[in-house]
């Protein structure tokens, strides 16, 4: 069997790896063929980017082998996560393909985060372990090109890349982030930048801009406040020489070369900094409200139950946040408050029953829009307030402070919610409103946190006059020059020639512009994924559609394109927070889902009788 896997990032890998772990249980022949236009890591995790770009998560809780809580009934091939491999192989590897990281491999931290380049090089050694212990019955074939094309034909399909055309029975689309076409506003803006001669650069990964276009002494706008925003920032501050003293509380030294950077967003606030990880790697805090046994109750009333799940989602944060402040003061206060709130549904009488003082009671309001805290003092000084705040708690720790332990709580959930919506127990008017207009950014604020380190920076770059942000709902304007305000604060008005869009692309397949997607869709093969809502317009979610049960696409007549699969990204709308890591012993989802798909690969009948789409 030949199968072509486009994409080499880390789930292309781990769909290699999959594959030839379910082919080894029968000694199965298979040819494997892995296509990249980038080396084994793909374009996010080149080994040669700025180490100044750092991997989100902590570097213990990263992998990309199977381990024994692994529930999809595949194979088990146990190996390092990033940290492990790092202290055992990763410096003699680091010493013959990327040297430079291996200053970064001798200080590593369990418990921190390392460079996406030292990222994609645990990618590269991966590819190489899986290369250098093939089965005499498995062939595997990497081509650096760009797939460009592709054709049904009766029992296989015809690929094509810029350099090759091949034959596979299988084809699996693991293609990440990539390039889209501007929205109708970003062109807009675009375009008044070519007529003028100012900068505009579009939403792309921060490796891939080009900083030297942005000149040091003037302003430059960044949209966005999200992961990308930091990222931005450390190219246009610390990679241009400035400099950071302290510890604690830093002072930022500048180099003379940064712009002035005037950032905002629709909240108009940075997501929360991570809590500082106090988690053993494989460490998770189990539901007490959204259990199993409450899960499949719901699953056999087969209706909505959006309202009573982001009920019981609230409750199990109130309860974590709860017992660290009762944690504070007796273990065995604790304990009775945990069984006592469970019991009660987390009823308000339960908190005054453990004399917890109404001020330190968890409002809401403040955690949904913190902005309501505001007062009188001016935007500056709420943020410097409000940041200073999130360092502080997130300093505690992620099971020791009430805020970071709630938040990160959010992570150890995201079966139950990937639960919910695999077995489609919201109506789609809750999934379009309360799940992915509500529920996903509100989530993505609280818990997909950047380092703390960097909050602490942005706080000593607010303090050094280098870095200004707007208040809530941002907006830009042509009138000369870009001018951008909030439109809750408008009197406070910023005027720039230069414009970058900090953030990454749009997952909106609608909008791609990889030529292999577009092709898919233009011949029909693929479609949008859309959710019919009575009395409304079809909402489209961005993915591309696919099987469910499978992955398999499927066309605009919701056809199964047998034996043409696709994983991760452009599934962001169906699956969601595809781009998540693989955390090692918890069941990981990414892994899970590379094994259903190897699983379905191998065992499926060849393709049937295709000569109506030749």
């Amino acid at each position: 069997m030949n199968i072509a896997i486009i994409g080499a990032g880390p789930r292309g890998l781990s769909l290699c790896e999959r594959l030839i772990a379910q082919a080894s249980i029968n000694q199965q022949s298979l040819s494997l063929t892995l296509i990249d236009p980038y080396p084994p890591g793909g374009a996010i995790w080149q080994t040669n980017q700025p180490q100044s770009l750092l991997l989100n998560s902590v570097t213990s809780q990263v992998t990309l082998f199977t381990d024994e809580t692994l529930e999809t009934g595949g194979p088990i091939n146990p190996g390092p996560s990033l940290y492990e491999w790092a202290k055992k192989d990763g410096r003699n590897f680091a010493k013959k393909n990327q040297p430079s990281l291996v200053s970064e491999i001798d200080k590593l931290d369990p418990d921190g985060h390392c460079s996406r380049a030292l990222y994609g090089l645990y990618q590269k050694w991966f590819y190489q372990q899986l290369v250098e212990t093939l089965p005499p019955f498995i062939t595997f074939t990497y081509l650096q090109e760009n797939a460009i094309g592709l054709i049904p034909k009766q029992t296989h399909y015809l690929l094509k890349t810029d350099r090759h055309s091949l034959q596979s029975d299988r084809v699996i689309l693991a293609v990440g982030h990539h390039q889209v076409l501007l929205t109708e506003e970003e062109d807009r803006l675009n375009e008044f930048a070519r007529q003028k001669g100012f900068l505009y650069s579009p939403p792309q990964n921060a490796a891939d801009v080009d900083f030297n276009k942005v000149k040091g002494g003037e302003h430059v706008i960044l949209r966005g406040l999200g992961l990308a925003f930091f990222d931005y920032v450390t190219r246009l501050t610390t990679d241009r020489g400035g400099v950071f003293i302290g510890s604690d509380r830093l002072r930022y030294i500048p180099s003379g070369n940064e712009p002035t950077i005037i950032a905002g967003s629709g909240r108009g606030l940075p997501y929360h900094a991570r809590g500082a990880n106090q988690k053993h790697p494989t460490e998770q805090i189990l539901p007490r409200f959204l259990t199993t046994e409450r899960l499949r109750s719901w699953q056999a009333k087969g209706q909505d139950q959006s309202t009573e799940f982001f009920f019981y989602l609230q409750k199990e944060m109130e309860l974590v946040y709860y017992q660290r402040w009762l944690s504070q003061e007796s273990e065995d206060d604790q304990a009775a408050f945990t069984e006592q709130f469970v019991r009660q549904n987390g009823a308000a009488d339960v908190l005054t029953d453990f004399q917890i003082p109404r001020q330190n009671w968890l409002d809401w309001r403040y955690i949904f829009d913190p902005y309501k805290r505001k007062k009188s003092q001016s935007v500056r000084d709420f943020l410097m307030t409000y940041l200073t705040w999130d360092v502080t708690e997130a300093a505690k720790g992620n099971l020791t402070s009430p805020i970071s332990s709630m938040f990160e709580l959010l992570k150890d959930l995201r079966d139950p919610v990937r639960f919910m919506l695999d077995q489609q127990l919201f109506s789609p008017k809750a999934l379009k409103e309360k799940f992915w207009q509500s529920f996903v950014p509100l989530n993505a604020f609280l818990s997909i946190g950047t380092p703390l380190q960097r909050i602490r920076e942005l706080i000593a770059l607010i303090e050094a006059d280098i870095v200004t942000i707007l208040g809530p709902k941002m907006i830009v304007e042509e009138s000369g020059t870009f001018v951008a305000y909030s439109a809750c604060y408008p009197q406070q008005r910023y005027a720039a020639k230069q414009i970058l869009e900090a953030r990454i692309q749009s997952t909106d397949i609608r909008r791609t512009a990889n030529p292999l997607l577009r092709q898919l869709l233009a011949d029909g093969i693929a479609s949008p994924h859309k959710l019919y809502i009575p009395k409304e317009a079809p909402f489209y979610t961005g993915a591309i559609a696919i099987d469910p049960a499978t992955s398999q696409l499927l066309d605009p007549n919701d056809q199964i394109q047998e034996g043409l699969y696709c994983f991760g990204i452009p599934t962001e709308g169906i699956h969601w927070l595809t781009a998540a890591t693989a955390q090692p012993g918890t069941n990981a989802f990414n892994l899970r889902q590379a094994d259903q798909i190897a699983a379905h690969c191998l065992t499926s009948s060849l393709l049937g009788d295709r000569s109506c789409l030749q």
